[in-house]
């Protein structure tokens, strides 16, 4: 039976797991910008890309001037819009999040941003969770357990974090400015607030994690926290003020994209698990034989 044909176009040690992971499931690749044993690389991504039947960039995103993040050993290459072009019509592709100018380009393909994939962010918010709290472990002078934990949003990564603090010791609150999110938490046997009630509570904290892409940690929220708080933000793009932070002399680090920083083995198996559901999701690949 025939295989279909995958193009994983530049990447991080979770692309290379993930291209074995699909190798072993009976798909035929074709690689630019990473290191696979048993798989040589292509000489450019345009080859890459030629006669796949989908394309796999980087879960990490491209670059501003869509220059495809890759491996050593490869030298970093931008995708022109002649690279999108030639690609056939409807043609599946999938990262992790596009910016506008791969939208515009890639308008006449299929882009899937797997980063709003619920199943994808429920799976990787174990490792992120994993990887904020041993960030937060390395940063502070006191243990988390026995510490109050104050923990921002109650998404994927709000939930899992909570469940594994509790886990260890710490003493949980949630802050969410959903009342039902709230009434989860408390179920689960959280301390909980709103969110409004930051300035109010982050004086009584040794741990903030936040996981919510707003701008919640401003000068006048630090300006109250105690002087040895440590803070780890997870958001995409940040909810701290670290320059504020940095001139209060506080501990903040900004800490995006752990699954593929802690744990790149665990993370290229969670995208192997659920890529191929994605790609059987459009009508393009629904029935057809492997």
């Amino acid at each position: 039976m025939d295989k279909r044909t995958i193009a994983i176009i530049g990447g991080d040690r979770r692309e290379s797991v993930l291209a074995e992971q699909l190798r072993d499931q009976g798909y035929a690749l074709s690689l630019w910008g990473l290191a696979v044993p048993g798989t040589p690389a292509k000489n450019t991504p345009l080859e890459a890309a030629r006669g796949a039947e989908a394309i796999i960039l980087p879960m990490a995103g491209l670059q501003r001037d869509l220059t495809v993040p890759c491996q050593a050993g490869f030298t970093p290459a931008k995708l022109a819009e002649e690279f999108f072009t030639s690609l056939p019509g409807g043609l599946p592709i999938i990262i992790g999040r596009a910016g506008p100018e791969l939208r515009k380009l890639a308008a006449g393909a299929l882009l899937i941003e797997a980063g709003e994939d619920d199943e994808l962010a429920v799976l990787n918010s174990v490792p992120t969770a994993e990887g904020a709290i041993a960030i937060a472990m390395a940063q502070a002078p006191v243990t988390l357990h026995g510490s109050s934990a104050l923990v921002l949003g109650w998404g994927r990564c709000g939930a899992s974090l909570a469940r594994m603090l509790g886990g260890i010791g710490a003493q949980v609150t949630v802050a969410a400015r959903k009342a039902a999110h709230r009434a989860r938490a408390q179920e689960m046997g959280f301390g909980t607030c709103h969110l409004a009630e930051l300035p109010e509570r982050i004086g009584e904290q040794s741990f903030v994690f936040n996981t919510v892409p707003a701008l919640l940690l401003g000068g006048e929220v630090l300006a109250l926290a105690p002087r040895d708080l440590v803070i780890v933000d997870i958001a995409s793009g940040g909810g701290t003020d670290f320059a504020e932070a940095a001139r209060l002399g506080l501990t903040a680090v900004l800490a995006p994209g752990l699954p593929g920083k802690v744990a790149p083995v665990t993370a290229g198996k969670i995208l192997a698990r659920v890529y191929p559901r994605l790609l059987e999701e459009q009508a393009g690949w629904r029935g057809r034989e492997t």
